[in-house]
């Protein structure tokens, strides 16, 4: 079963702008000459809870506390505090009964922070002004709304910086809706693909959003960050299914082993990068013959589901990832021709110290080298919970 936490709950997302100076002395802080209009700007938070408050006093009531990276709207300055437009989301609350069809009925009807009259005060409305709102939940007699135009919080100017002109957070919002979207429809598409049958999956489409956030997105960590753990566990998925799949076909016959592999092609084919016919086209015609079993198909079935998750690779640099993570085994090689179910190797490998390991491969004939002492750069395979690793091998060296 797929399963992501994040897309069961709302995605708070961390918002990092361009790399910035340390944070200037307050004396350094940015501020408008004098008479000269307050120019807005993104500020960008230096620190962990920030504390942005209802007045520019530090006896002030405090809204809540901001993050670092956190990006605010500044539009004015009072002594040591920025003035900074309520962050997206805020709630604010007013009593139903100033309230008829969407128009306020009284003057200077106060704007609070929470559903109660000793919440603080943020804002006031008059006669006439229309809003709209919703009833608070558990609190029927209050009325949850945007907070007021000209709503004001304040924090202290030795916690922010400018990260640009007052547009660059309309466009990290946009862009954080954008990832928001992506991340929910591939988290989506995914649970419903690892609930599918190993022959119904189809991945393309997925690990592309999965990785377009990743590659376009670096600004939102914690987007990428799931991203990527969400392409690991459908990687894990889709691989388990498949080896499954293939297990079950473990006992048919050569030639319904051939047709089957033809079929993985097929329908893999756009998620092949190069022919796959280059595992097979080192070896001589009577080894391809002999060699067309539960080997090759699941060594193309591993080369498949990696090239899922590596664009623009090919068979090649799958193996060089391969020869890469391999280990150095040695010993005497034997044949291992029983017929056992889920066998996991055609060889074995007795090593100096009597221990055994599982052996196959389907680039090198094996049976060249039985009886004689060799060292093996090896890669390793699930070894069907028998009592020895199992591993492919990549080359032998006498």
């Amino acid at each position: 079963m797929f399963r992501l936490p994040f897309f069961l709950c709302a995605i708070t997302l961390v918002h990092a702008a361009p790399p910035l100076k340390e944070v200037p002395p307050a004396s350094q802080t940015i501020h408008a000459k004098k008479n000269e209009p307050f120019k807005f700007f993104t500020g960008k938070v230096m620190a962990n809870k920030v504390r942005l408050r209802v007045k520019p006093d530090l006896d002030s009531p405090i809204f809540k506390q901001i993050d670092k990276n956190d990006l605010l709207l500044v539009v004015g300055e009072e002594g040591g505090f920025f003035a900074v437009e309520p962050p997206k989301g805020t709630k604010a609350y007013v009593f139903r009964s100033y309230i008829l069809d969407d128009r306020v009925e009284a003057n200077r009807v106060n704007v609070r922070l929470e559903p109660n009259v000793d919440a603080p005060i943020i804002g006031q409305l008059k006669a006439g002004d229309s809003i709209k709102g919703a009833m608070c939940e558990g609190q029927p007699k209050w009325l949850e709304i945007a907070p007021p135009k000209g709503t004001r919080f304040y924090v202290a100017k030795e916690y922010l910086v400018s990260a640009g002109g007052p547009e660059f957070i309309a466009t990290m919002e946009k862009r954080k809706s954008q990832v928001h979207e992506l991340l929910r429809s591939a988290a989506g598409l995914a649970e419903s693909e690892c609930k599918k049958s190993y022959e119904e999956m189809e991945l393309s489409s997925i690990v592309e959003k999965f990785q377009t956030i990743v590659k376009n997105y670096p600004d939102f960590p914690q987007a990428v960050s799931q991203a990527k753990e969400a392409l690991a566990i459908l990687k894990e998925t889709y691989l388990n299914k498949k080896i499954a799949f293939l297990e079950e076909k473990a006992e048919l016959s050569p030639e319904a082993k051939e047709a089957l592999v033809a079929k993985h092609r097929e329908e893999n084919r756009d998620l092949i990068q190069a022919p796959t016919q280059q595992i097979w086209s080192k070896m001589t015609p009577q080894k391809q013959a002999s060699t067309m079993h539960l080997w090759d198909t699941l060594e193309e079935s591993l080369y498949l589901s990696w090239t899922a998750f590596h664009s623009g690779k090919n068979v090649n640099d799958f193996y060089l990832e391969q020869t890469v993570n391999a280990c150095a085994i040695s010993g005497i090689v034997e044949s291992y021709d029983q017929t056992v179910r889920d066998r996991p190797g055609d060889f074995l490998l007795c090593q100096n110290d009597g221990t055994y390991s599982y052996l196959y491969s389907t680039h090198i004939d094996l049976t060249d080298y039985v009886g004689k002492n060799v060292s093996i750069l090896a890669a390793p395979r699930p070894n069907n919970h028998f009592a020895f690793p199992a591993y492919f091998v990549l080359e032998v060296a006498e």
